[in-house]
């Protein structure tokens, strides 16, 4: 019922418009608000490659697609907009022929006087920092995507979203995500046993008592802005829970993984400013699970995450440089669990240690999923790239390290644009990390060059 009440707040309608001056203001002004009504067509339409190498198989063709995305954008006079994002998108990837429409973004808003609100299929990406967001819980992404673009990664999400513009220096946000959208990590494509089956997510259904509640302040200045934002409800990731465990005795073993969402509140705050004519910009989270009364060993455990970037232009050379910290303050250390093999359960005796085997098992990888596997974390990353030829060549290199588990990405690119509207890229991913750790997973899959084709209108 709080939830109910919560959405119905969002909704009460305030005084008069009110204009917001700030240095980073253009990602939350409502730029529809005019006294005309018009329709504008834009999108793009692109071809991509992608090769997978590594040592255990010859090169093989990971993606190869080609997409057509389509946005339109119709204002209603002051009073209201409408945006739509589809994407068209045929090929084949990861070994299989696909054709496929998506509705990315379909979304209405309404401007009423200092209140605006926003319904429907919608990105909302919160954070200011570089690299890493940890506010950012409402939007789900896909993280197994093929693009040369990051932003690609973000799925849309069905939310019903108020702002509130009291003054020209405060906007007063509140979210409702009544209908859970898990993010997409495709274990599929992950080493597992042989004997393990990894089933679609499960999810808790559309219940108001239950949806996903989240609110924020903007505070924005004229030299800096930052936000406080407070979420409660389901992280767009699940953790992996087993499924029924067979009957002894054991003939052909197999057991279910099951995707499912788990509830968690997170306290964040983020600012952005410029010092001498330097990018600073920072984000902090605290985030914790909501559990019952008994701890349960396959949940993440309550962590604090904060990030510090600098971004700096010097000519045609610009220089992102982030850092991403965690701690653990509940840390439990533990080894990662020996390799499981069901010959041993031909040793009766091991039976009924066959829960907690894999119990064991399965918390492993839900903490190598999250970070978790140290109680201090400590990753940073570096970008720099540089135009050339008139700014019609671009080179840039991203490059991150993770300090405590080894893991390291190298990301170099090449970007031509040929004319207006029209670019090519190349380049080539490169991820690598030891045992139990998320590069390691994926490598086998990302690893290799690309190059895509883009022509926007």
């Amino acid at each position: 019922m709080f939830r109910f009440f919560f959405a119905l707040l969002a909704c009460i309608l305030l005084f008069l418009p009110a204009k917001t001056q700030g240095l980073f203001e253009s990602g939350l002004n409502n730029t529809g608000k005019n006294n005309t009504s018009q329709m504008i067509l834009s999108g793009y339409t692109r071809a991509a490659g992608y090769i997978g190498l590594n040592k255990e198989t010859d090169p093989l063709l990971h993606s190869l697609y080609s997409e057509t995305a389509l946005r339109m954008k119709a204002t209603s006079g002051a009073r209201g907009q409408a945006f739509a994002d589809i994407r068209f998108r045929t090929g084949a990837e990861f070994g299989k022929a696909f054709t496929e429409i998506d509705v990315r973004e379909a979304y209405a808003d309404l401007y009423l006087g200092k209140f605006d609100l926003r319904a429907g299929k919608q990105i909302s990406s919160w954070g200011r920092a570089d690299g890493f967001n940890p506010t950012d819980n409402l939007t789900p992404k896909n993280y197994f995507v093929r693009s040369s673009d990051p932003d690609d990664m973000r799925l849309g999400n069905f939310m019903l979203r108020g702002r509130l513009k009291p003054w020209s220096f405060l906007i007063i946000e509140a979210d409702v995500v009544p209908w859970y959208i898990p993010s997409n990590y495709r274990f599929d494509l992950v080493d597992m046993p042989d004997f393990v089956t990894i089933e679609s997510p499960t999810h808790p259904g559309y219940i108001w008592d239950k949806s996903t509640v989240a609110a924020k302040l903007d505070l924005i200045l004229s030299a800096a802005e930052g936000s406080v934002s407070w979420f409660s409800g389901y992280d767009p990731m699940p953790v992996l829970r087993p499924g029924a465990l067979p009957n002894p005795p054991f003939t052909d073993f197999s057991l279910s993984l099951y995707q499912v969402p788990f509830r968690q509140q997170t306290l964040g705050a983020d600012f952005a400013t410029i010092i001498l004519k330097t990018g600073l910009r920072g984000e902090f989270a605290w985030k914790k699970p909501i559990v019952s009364e008994e701890p349960d060993p396959l949940l993440p455990a309550e962590e604090i995450q904060w990030v510090l970037s600098l971004d700096r232009e010097f000519g045609p050379l610009r220089l992102i440089a982030s850092y991403n910290g965690k701690f653990i303050p509940g840390f439990t250390p533990a080894d990662p669990p020996a390799a499981f093999d069901p010959a041993m359960l031909a040793d009766s005796s091991l039976w009924p240690y066959l829960g907690p085997m894999l119990t064991g098992q399965i918390g492993n990888y839900n903490r190598v999923l999250f970070d978790q596997t140290n109680e201090w974390s400590h990753t940073v990353m570096v970008r720099p790239s540089l135009t050339l030829l008139h700014e019609t060549l671009e080179l840039e290199v991203n490059a991150l390290y993770n300090i405590s588990t080894s893991e390291y990405l190298l990301y170099p690119k090449v970007t031509w644009h040929i004319s207006d509207g029209v670019r090519a890229e190349i380049g080539y991913q490169y991820y690598e990390g030891g045992d139990y750790t998320r590069f390691n997973w994926i490598r086998k899959v990302f690893n290799g060059p690309f190059c895509e084709i883009r022509i926007n209108f």
